[in-house]
């Protein structure tokens, strides 16, 4: 359950990344993105990870907005993963993390790369919420390669805490990101 909520996490960052382009371009991804989070419990007791390769993105212009299908979080055990989505993320009635930025709060790099912070709205489990994402950017030859992490907590969105035989997750997670983005226009 804690392994689909940093996913958003997650996308948050990849969307406050893709905010700060020039106000008329317009950001698709390229290739497979790649969507992390890190969950812990006591320490040494249980720590697991989370990862998608599922992301998608809209660009009006003036937002950009991802969304991850939150059914796509694998954590490398099945039946967690179906407690998480069932009992926890509740999929059935909240099937998708979505993220969105203003496109003008990112700081695109003109050749070299640019690093800094961004604000950002971000809805899971049908609470929104502002979270701070840091990111890194580095100009390719396509585009853009975005890295970024934020932290995220599961129970300020109404998302229950796992606890099995006296182990609870933290509700505090680290999410990462990496994505390329080409400008579309």
């Amino acid at each position: 359950m804690r392994a689909m909520l940093p996913t958003m996490r997650s996308f948050v960052a990849l969307s406050v990344l893709a905010a700060a382009t020039p106000a008329l371009a317009g950001f698709t991804i390229e290739g497979k993105p790649k969507v992390t989070f890190n969950a812990e419990g006591s320490p040494g007791v249980l720590t697991f990870e989370g990862v998608t390769r599922e992301l998608s993105l809209q660009d009006d212009g003036t937002n950009l907005v991802f969304s991850v299908p939150m059914d796509t979080v694998e954590t490398g055990i099945s039946l967690r993963d179906e407690h998480m989505r069932k009992t926890y993320v509740q999929t059935d009635q909240f099937p998708d993390a979505i993220l969105s930025v203003a496109r003008d709060q990112i700081s695109w790099p003109t050749d070299g790369s640019s690093e800094g912070t961004v604000q950002g709205r971000f809805t899971v489990h049908g609470v929104e919420r502002g979270v701070t994402v840091t990111y890194s950017i580095k100009l390719t030859k396509s585009g853009y390669r975005v890295k970024a992490s934020f932290p995220f907590d599961t129970s300020s969105h109404g998302v229950e805490i796992p606890s099995y035989l006296g182990v609870t997750i933290k509700p505090a997670m680290e999410a990462e990101v990496t994505v390329d983005l080409v400008d579309a226009t």
